[in-house]
């Protein structure tokens, strides 16, 4: 596949091209004549000595080949002929048969330029000819070996089929795995982005030349704003994905000069290690997290960062994206998307209400989530199966307000205070099992309208040196730019206290908990967390939770109203035999669920209700499954 990049260079660049090919080709004409003889060359290779008339009858100087400009400034003298003379095969493939006289006439086989004929026509003297042009070739990757592997001496390269292209002006949309080109027609006019005042003025100081570096979460525009600003430049952008286990491959310099694009680096790094850059001649662009440790940076680089929109930004996207949508306000005020995931659930759905935009964000967005959490259905969570006393309904209220002013929170602050304050809101929901911790968050995230997801714990901890760090990093990346509440139910085994180091497993595990502490205060999302052991967990992070919510066993009438909420409404219980169950049984909301659900199984198998009887025998059963006695002798 090919894409069209800075199309109105190319007229010019096949001039140019087309009169260096022809020189290349004059030079091999020379030597075979004198190899082959005249009379051979003109009855087996006519069409060279076509070649050889063409450039003769040149008279006019070619102008420059823009590409070939920018990526010979640096080669030894003889490189770009050498190379020319190594594609025209690309060119002509009658070049090949000619090629293979040559090397025969000279002991040697093969359809490309042999060791001994490029030393006869290139020299070989230390500094200079054959060797530098080679090494020079071979380092920026327009060449390679044909059959790598083999001795040097019987070594022969061929032109790098995409490099090759983006020389003719036909350069891939793909031109090396991790690595895409995108045309100046795909990119946004500056003008378009919903950039703040100290942004534009900070974009203000770059200067064409400058490495530009773009720091921010992921999908919040990050490319965007590095393809309006080489679009200013009228320049496509040349994108790579690097990691520690994806380099850059060798032709990246090449295709960015050959296509005049602007390189832009798009890093993955992991939690506690840095990526060294490549080195780039001229102007690129990084895009990369705040916290992604980088090395190879020039001194002159231009750092700007792009954190997740405040409310102005979000409004500004929405109004342009749809004028007079009647609560852009409203929209705006709840939709703490990513830039990027917000414009795509505008341009792809017609619907202008908060749920079905919503969706379609996750729909472009939550393939990363969805591996390393589940989601929770809060529609599954009415707010009168949740039964609480008054404490913890305030508690929990005083969440909901939290969580729904987290933009006008910064606002109403003191501004030293404000400026170390983000918008992300941490609490923990602490108590024993069956209490209701998880559908008091299933609840909460109906009530705010957002997704909800649970982690996976055998998905997000490896025994990996360094991949549990990675797969958090990524969930709360992912939960962050897509506005989900996050819930990590029993979260004490990742909040575990750090301990003594008396191995390499312990030092680990405390590297775990630190990057944790830091990554949850930086997290400008909503997480909840759940334990049933809060003296488990280190107290380090108690003081980063926003809230700490005690649950606790329920009381008589607590108990009493988890019954009624959860028996079918044609039970056969009386008053009294739901109260004296009620006053006796001291279980949890999820043991009542459990013993309904046994119930409720047993009276359908059994074509009736669920009476005192069926009900006895369930709690019998759930008593006994816990180690304990039924404290009923019967109902």
């Amino acid at each position: 596949m090919r894409a069209d990049a800075a199309p109105e260079l190319w007229p010019q660049a096949a001039t140019a091209l087309r009169s260096l090919l022809l020189a290349a080709a004059w030079r091999v004409v020379q030597s075979a004549r004198a190899l082959l003889g005249d009379e051979e060359l003109a009855q087996r290779f006519g069409f060279a000595l076509d070649h050889e008339a063409a450039f003769e009858a040149l008279d006019d100087e070619a102008p420059p080949h823009p590409g070939l400009a920018r990526l010979a400034a640096g080669w030894p003298e003889q490189a770009l002929e050498l190379w020319l003379v190594h594609g025209l095969v690309e060119e002509d493939r009658r070049f090949a048969s000619l090629f293979e006289a040559l090397n025969q006439a000279l002991g040697e086989e093969g359809a490309q330029p042999g060791p001994a004929w490029l030393q006869q026509g290139f020299g070989n003297l230390p500094g200079q000819g054959v060797r530098p042009a080679l090494r020079a070739l071979l380092q920026a990757g327009v060449l390679r070996p044909e059959s790598p592997g083999q001795p040097r001496g019987a070594q022969r390269f061929e032109v790098d089929e995409a490099c090759w292209a983006a020389l003719r002006g036909e350069p891939f949309a793909d031109p090396a795995p991790g690595v895409r080109l995108c045309g100046t027609e795909s990119a946004p006019p500056l003008s378009a982005l919903q950039l703040t005042a100290d942004t534009r003025e900070r974009l203000a100081r770059w200067r064409p030349g400058q490495p530009l570096l773009v720091r921010g979460p992921e999908h919040n525009g990050r490319g965007s704003l590095v393809a309006a600003l080489a679009r200013e430049q009228g320049r496509p952008v040349l994108e790579c994905r690097l990691d520690a286990t994806s380099p850059a491959p060798p032709t990246l310099a090449a295709l960015a000069a050959l296509c005049g694009a602007l390189p832009l680096l798009r890093v993955d790094v992991a939690p506690g290690e840095a990526l060294r850059l490549p080195a780039l001649p001229g102007d690129f662009a990084v895009v990369a997290a705040e916290e992604d440790g980088l090395e190879g940076l020039p001194a002159d680089v231009l750092s700007v960062s792009l954190p997740l929109p405040a409310y102005e930004q979000r409004l500004g996207l929405i109004e342009q994206a749809r004028p007079g949508l009647p609560d852009a306000a409203g929209l705006a005020a709840r939709l703490h998307l990513a830039c990027g995931h917000l414009h795509r659930a505008l341009a792809h759905t017609a619907a202008s209400d908060e749920a079905a935009l919503r969706e379609a964000a996750l729909a472009g967005g939550a393939a990363g989530l969805a591996r390393l959490a589940q989601r929770l259905d809060p529609a599954h969570a009415p707010p009168d199966a949740l039964v609480l006393d008054d404490a913890l309904r305030r508690d929990l209220a005083a969440l909901a307000a939290r969580c729904q002013q987290r933009d006008r929170l910064r606002g109403a602050l003191p501004a030293a205070f404000a400026a170390r304050l983000n918008a992300g809101v941490r609490a923990l929901l602490a108590g024993p099992s069956g209490t209701g911790k998880t559908l008091a968050a299933q609840v909460l995230a109906r009530e705010l309208g957002l997704p909800l997801y649970r982690l996976d714990l055998s998905a997000v901890v490896s025994k990996y040196i360094g991949e549990t760090e990675r797969n958090l990093h990524r969930l709360l990346s992912a939960a962050q730019a897509l506005d989900v509440m996050l819930l990590l139910d029993e979260g004490d085994a990742l909040l575990a206290p750090r301990t003594e180091v008396g191995s390499s497993n312990d030092r680990y595990a405390n590297l775990e908990t630190n990057f944790l502490l830091q990554r949850l205060e930086s997290h400008a999302g909503l997480v909840l967390v759940t334990t049933n052991a809060q003296a488990r967990i280190d107290s380090a992070f108690l003081r980063r939770f926003d809230f700490v919510i005690p649950f606790k066993a329920p009381e008589v009438g607590e108990r009493l109203r988890l019954w009624r909420a959860h028996l079918p409404v044609t039970h056969a219980l009386s008053d009294a035999q739901l109260g004296a169950v009620a006053e006796a049984c001291t279980l949890a909301g999820g043991q009542v669920r459990n013993v309904v659900l046994d119930a409720v199984s047993a009276a359908l198998s059994r074509g009736r209700v669920v009476d005192a009887e069926l009900l006895f025998e369930a709690l019998q059963r759930e008593y006994r499954r816990g180690g304990g006695l039924c404290p009923l002798k019967g109902l």
